[in-house]
């Protein structure tokens, strides 16, 4: 029973990585289009939150992502050298994503001041604090 578990364990880990982080990849595209494209006049930029149920569905999958990765990354498995490429690879995921959505905040946001009720600031700051968070539990976690 051990030799089905444990390689059905190992393939999942990276299932949920590259799910991770193909939405990461994502997310910071459609920003960066938005960086790109809306600087051309009369352009829109691309929105993720077109209405309150999207915006729902988007705070329920990053807050949902976010306990889940905090779970495993709480429980990383394995030994030695495998355990410390799992660990690279989440923080430099977290911390790029932190790293870009800052910027991307500094960009929209931060030089023309900014209105709480805009659903994409408050899911940008979500995921900010998400990234943020997560990149100082791994860094903590790891330091032993």
């Amino acid at each position: 029973m051990k030799k089905v578990i444990i390689p059905l364990i190992f393939v999942g880990e990276w299932i949920l990585y590259f799910y991770v982080l193909l939405l990461v990849l994502s997310y910071n595209f459609i920003n960066l289009a938005n960086v790109i494209y809306v600087d051309t006049p009369g352009e829109v930029p691309i929105t993720i939150t077109t209405s309150i149920s999207a915006f729902i569905q988007s705070l329920l999958l990053v807050i949902g992502l976010c306990a889940i990765c905090f779970l495993y990354t709480k429980y990383f498995t394995g030994n030695g050298f495998f355990k410390l490429i799992k660990v690279y690879a989440w923080g430099i995921l977290f911390a790029l994503n932190s790293v870009s959505c800052f910027g991307y905040f500094l960009i929209w946001y931060g030089f023309d001041g900014f209105d709480l009720r805009n659903t994409e600031l408050a899911l940008l700051l979500l995921i900010i604090l998400v990234s943020v968070t997560l990149t100082m539990h791994i860094i903590t976690r790891t330091d032993k």
